[in-house]
């Protein structure tokens, strides 16, 4: 039996297998998705290769319970629910209202940055986050360390917070 907890930075960019034997490859890990509300892993995103180099295919998501950890690749079960709409219908939740945690910027009740969201770990069964690391950037982060923050005192997340990444509006 494999350990529970698992971090993001564990998954990211491993080999993702599947098709009717398992065999086949899918493509790699790209991102983790989060549900809206809850402080829970649903599910991530694979990233699929190109077509004879030339013609990009769509993404693929796979849900926490969709797949098995085997030999250090990622086996993706052959039930259709485990897999992009249906998984999203299984687990009932609206993938355009899912987050993506990771790079989101992690801020105090009375606005003071604390950095980015680095590093998730997560129970890889249920998908309820235990803890994550902050991410101030390479220097920062050599200098000051990262800091581990219980999900317990994760609040929520709110839009328009953290950084303006890009100009909006005039």
């Amino acid at each position: 039996m494999a350990k529970q907890l698992i971090t993001t930075s564990e998954l990211a960019g491993t080999r993702v297998l599947g098709g009717k034997n398992g065999k086949k490859r899918i493509g790699k890990v790209r991102s983790f998705v989060f549900h809206p509300k809850k402080k829970r892993c649903v599910g991530f995103i694979v990233k699929r290769p190109d077509l004879l180099w030339m013609f990009r295919r769509k993404d693929l998501f796979v849900a926490v319970s969709g797949y098995e950890i085997e030999d250090g690749r990622i086996v993706v079960s052959n039930d259709p629910a485990a897999t992009n709409r249906a998984a999203c219908k299984a687990l009932g939740v609206d993938w355009d209202a899912c987050v993506l945690w990771v790079g989101l910027p992690v801020m105090t009740e009375d606005g003071t940055s604390l950095g980015m969201v680095g590093n998730v770990t997560f129970n890889r069964i249920t998908g309820m986050v235990d803890t994550f690391d902050t991410d101030s950037g390479a220097t920062a982060n050599a200098l000051l360390g990262k800091r581990t923050i219980p999900a317990d005192l994760v609040k929520g997340f709110r839009r328009g917070m953290g950084a303006a990444l890009a100009q909006v509006g005039s």
